[in-house]
């Protein structure tokens, strides 16, 4: 996860843990790893660019 809020707001991250263990239940929740990541919406704009790229063969 990429952002302010997460880094900088100590208790949000028990609070989205909270959430996702309520979405998916305790079972599944524990095979999760939600972790801080640096520019992780530059990396997953361009993936979502590079799979919807169509490549011509000449």
């Amino acid at each position: 996860m990429d952002g302010g809020l997460y880094e900088h707001y100590p208790h949000f991250r028990k609070y989205l843990q909270d959430a996702v263990t309520e979405l998916v239940g305790p079972d599944v929740s524990k095979l999760i790893a939600i972790e801080h990541s640096r520019d992780g919406s530059g990396i997953g704009a361009a993936l979502l660019a590079a799979s919807h790229s169509q490549f011509i063969e000449k």
